[in-house]
């Protein structure tokens, strides 16, 4: 064989060698994102505290959660893959020039570990969820993205970004820009379409497509709900439901017609009581944190 190819072809066996190893040797695309989700902190602990004190793998996880959730207080609750951001307040009109604008510094997603699962997918549709992700995070703390911030935090164009808006808004997709703000308009709110979708039966891999939102921020917006819920069913008013979980108005109004709607509804019975008893059999709320949100409600009134 080896003279074969060296006097026919004038190829030596090594080089064939060497080519065939490189192409049984090179991982494919999907491959090279694996390892980023093992970079994290508390993955860094667990494989710590495993080769240093040879501890079980269930131990390992257990002491590295209790550290990471150390480290998020000792960081002021900003959890790895954040960053703070100095965004515009979203009741800013248009047309106000930029050194008279009110800023807020809001706390963002740069990454999370569904981006590697996006990455796998491609480039485009990495770049289209971080924009939902990072409108949206924005949005709810308060504020505005320009497609001039997310052209910096997402390192693309501000011609790429317009794009990719563009599209998503066709998907019927929620980004709220200062673009866009007058779109927004007063429709319900993205959370309240998420529940909706999740009390007719949708899988979180179903919303997560539909929606381009992640399953930590699908999971913390069912959590709101049944917050509200748990809370109107013991008495509590909008107003001091408001109060005491922190949202808005227009937020626990849709949670509340969400759950009077379907609380009858034969269809989305076992889905709703999934939810409440998931997340409302956990301690929502302590007597403590509600008679004093309740003792400044009266104090204010």
């Amino acid at each position: 064989m080896s003279n074969f190819l060296t006097s026919h072809l004038g190829i030596r066996l090594e080089k064939v060698e060497c080519i065939v190893y490189m192409v049984t040797k090179m991982p494919n695309e999907r491959e090279c994102y694996a390892g980023i989700v093992k970079r994290g902190l508390k993955e860094e602990w667990c494989g710590y505290l495993k080769t240093e004190y040879e501890f079980s793998m269930a131990v390992c996880r257990s002491l590295a959660s209790d550290v990471e959730v150390f480290v998020n207080e000792a960081r002021g609750d900003l959890k790895e893959g954040q960053l703070f951001y100095r965004a515009v307040k979203s009741d800013i009109p248009p047309g106000v020039k930029t050194d008279e604008m009110s800023f807020k510094t809001v706390k963002l997603t740069m990454f999370s570990q569904d981006d590697v699962e996006d990455a796998k997918k491609s480039q485009r549709e990495l770049l289209k969820n971080r924009i939902v992700r990072l409108t949206n995070e924005a949005f709810e703390q308060g504020t505005l993205l320009t497609q001039a911030d997310l052209s910096i935090l997402l390192n693309e164009s501000i011609k790429t970004i317009g794009r990719y808006i563009k599209e998503l808004l066709e998907e019927d997709i929620v980004v709220p820009t200062r673009g866009n703000r007058m779109d927004i308009g007063p429709g319900t709110s993205h959370k309240a379409k998420i529940v909706e979708l999740y009390l007719k039966g949708y899988e979180f891999t179903d919303i997560k497509r539909n929606t381009r939102h992640s399953s930590d921020s699908i999971a913390r917006y069912l959590k709101d709900f049944s917050r509200v819920a748990a809370l109107h069913n013991e008495g509590y008013s909008i107003d001091q439901i408001r109060r005491i979980t922190e949202h808005s108005e227009r937020l626990v109004r849709e949670y509340l017609e969400l759950y009077e709607r379907y609380k009858e509804d034969e269809d989305c019975k076992q889905r709703l009581g999934e939810i409440l008893s998931r997340y409302s059999g956990k301690k929502i709320l302590s007597r403590e944190r509600a008679k004093e949100v309740m003792r400044r409600c009266v104090a204010q009134s």
